[in-house]
């Protein structure tokens, strides 16, 4: 088969017209998820049987889409499909029995059909439709012969009609298998989205229903957040777990009535409801879960968070999941029972992906990322202590992004490891530079959580140590608290073996999230920076001003040299030094700069 067969063709148009019943036909055929599918065996095996059966060159599982047939499975032809204008079967779906052509070159409505005229040219056709339990022709179950037949029988028909039946009991088994959680036995998301692609294709133009998918709403109730659901698996096991999500699932079911339930995620599940009744409903979800799910005697007090989605702020059913996930994620994230999803959370969501997408581009860039560097002074001497080097990305399109935007994203992601490694590369380059002008200038390089996960950046910051033959002093590692909590054992670890180098190490922001007094006493660090939340309003704020002499006396007697960030003002440097604290940073001191600006800084301060 060639691949011209392919190519649209004017000569012939479908026999369907596009409306309301081919847009519902349409919608089904959708429903089914078979286009450009993988090829089924048991298809493959019914079209070699028609072939021999038959005696016939070709035999096809055909489905009829708006644009083009698509072949499910093919024996005999090489091209997966051809246009709908060329198509034999967009004309035997729509009727009642097999449409048998004995010699296409004798009918008139296919005489002058590409697929007559040239490859693979057909000449006898039968075609038996594959019809839902509804009567709705998906497509064919179609013999192709390249010579003329005199008859084709009653038997014969019975027989090819029987095959096609076959074919659609697999069919809809195809889908059963790709609709139907096979936990909870609940139709699943591609089942929701499915289903309402058809409910539109239904309400389109048909009077008293194209509103309806206007005054619906799709509602996500996620029953547990998904730390809980880690940590129940860590001590119970994954056996134990599925009961549990089943046993939730129960108390869902008995809460929402009759409501059809689908299963979108782990923990997630979803409901269609009337926009003017999900708040009665979300009340209702509320105070099921108000007792404990308990299963095999184990109590579980769940928080539930609810997303609600309107349809018509969703059109495109294929977004209908992610929204629905992400108004629960935020609902969740926020303290609340439930959250409307609204396009800006779309909008966000699209555009951290363009962001997320465009760091690799970033990386190997030339003129996209650069460093700035903010002093750390002496708050005794003044005298500059160092440097922490800052990542700045200006994006091509979107401008300068704000680290506090992009460094967050990519640490979700693999990505922040690739980040990490080029800031370490440019940092190190940079120390070696100022070192070679004659002045040693410490850098800082913040690494995340993730950092510590592997070997990588170990080995990197050795190769690069030797590779410049920098003394390892002048190079720090800044990592947060969050690293201390998430595998405290390998963190000693690789904080031990940063230390073999010579490296210096510091902790950051220290007293930003749930410090644990247990892992800082064991962390061998050079440096403890308080952070800046502290120090901001210390001049005016008397907790403040209990809380950061106790920090700095704290990280003194475990043997930390204190960082104090945040310094705004001369006040608050002054404050800092009469409390002892060791050194200082902050936009009272300097903001970040280039790497010429603060070469030129520090030596007019040396």
């Amino acid at each position: 088969m060639h691949a011209d067969l392919l190519k649209q063709s004017p000569l012939l148009t479908p026999p369907l017209p596009l409306d309301a019943a081919e847009q519902q036909r349409l919608a089904v055929l959708d429903a089914y998820c078979l286009l450009d599918t993988q090829p089924d065996p048991l298809c493959d095996m019914i079209t070699e049987l028609a072939t021999r059966l038959f005696d016939v060159e070709i035999a096809l599982v055909s489905l009829v889409a708006e644009h083009r047939q698509w072949f499910k499975s093919r024996r005999g032809l090489d091209a997966p499909g051809t246009p709908r204008s060329q198509s034999f079967c967009a004309h035997a779906i729509v009727q009642a029995q097999t449409m048998v052509i004995p010699d296409a070159r004798q009918d008139e409505r296919f005489a002058g059909n590409p697929l007559v005229l040239g490859e693979p040219g057909i000449r006898f056709y039968a075609g038996a439709a594959l019809r839902t339990a509804d009567g709705v022709a998906l497509g064919t179950l179609c013999l192709i012969g390249k010579s003329p037949r005199s008859q084709f029988s009653e038997v014969d028909q019975d027989r090819l009609e029987r095959l096609a039946a076959i074919v659609m009991a697999r069919l809809d088994m195809l889908r059963m298998g790709s609709y139907v959680d096979s936990l909870t036995s609940l139709p699943n998301r591609s089942r929701l989205v499915a289903d309402v692609q058809l409910m539109q294709a239904h309400a389109t133009g048909l009077a008293g229903l194209d509103e309806l998918p206007r005054r619906l709403a799709a509602v996500a109730v996620d029953v547990c957040d998904h730390t809980y659901l880690t940590d129940m698996v860590k001590a119970l096991g994954w056996d134990y777990v599925e009961g549990f999500l089943i046993q939730a699932k129960e108390r869902l079911c008995q809460a929402l009535g009759e409501m059809a339930l689908y299963r979108i995620g782990a923990t997630s599940f979803a409901y269609l409801d009337r926009c003017d009744r999900w708040q009665d409903q979300a009340d209702r979800i509320r105070q099921a879960f108000a007792a404990t799910v308990e299963h095999q005697g184990i109590p579980h007090h769940l928080e539930v968070s609810v997303g609600i989605v309107p349809l018509s702020q969703c059109p495109d059913a294929a977004e209908l999941v992610p929204s629905l996930l992400t108004a629960a994620d935020v609902a969740r994230a926020d303290g609340h029972l439930q959250c409307q999803y609204e396009q800006p959370l779309g909008q966000m969501q699209k555009h951290s992906f363009e962001l997320l997408s465009s760091i690799p581009a970033a990386l190997l860039s030339t003129d996209q990322l650069w460093l700035e560097f903010q002093p750390k002074v002496s708050l005794s001497t003044g005298r500059c202590a160092g440097v922490e080097a800052l990542l700045r990305w200006r994006h091509p399109i979107h401008g300068v992004i704000s680290p506090a935007l992009f460094i967050p994203l990519a640490e979700k992601t693999a990505l922040i490891r690739q980040v990490t490694l080029w800031v370490l590369q440019r940092g190190i380059e940079q120390a070696t530079a100022w070192a070679r002008r004659g002045v040693a200038i410490p850098v800082a390089i913040n690494v995340s959580a993730r950092d510590f996960d592997n070997d990588d950046l170990l080995q990197l910051l050795g190769r690069l140590l030797e590779q410049h033959r920098i003394p390892a002093g002048l190079i720090e590692i800044e990592f947060t608290e969050s690293a201390m909590s998430r595998n405290p054992e390998k963190l000693y670890g690789r904080i031990q073996e940063i230390k073999r180098l010579g490296v210096k190490v510091a902790i950051d922001d220290f007293g930003a999230g749930f410090s644990n007094l247990s892992y800082l006493k064991h962390i061998p660090a050079d440096y403890l920076k308080l952070d800046q939340s502290f120090i901001l309003r210390m001049e005016s704020d008397y907790s403040d001003q209990q809380i950061v002499p106790s920090m700095i006396h704290l990280g003194q007697r475990l043997g930390f040299a204190v960082v104090a960030e945040g310094v705004e003002n001369e006040k608050t440097r002054r404050i800092l030094q009469h409390l002892g604290c060791d050194f200082g940073q902050g936009f009272g001191i300097a903001r970040p700069m280039n790497a010429a600006d603060c070469w030129d800084w520090i030596g007019a301060r040396q």
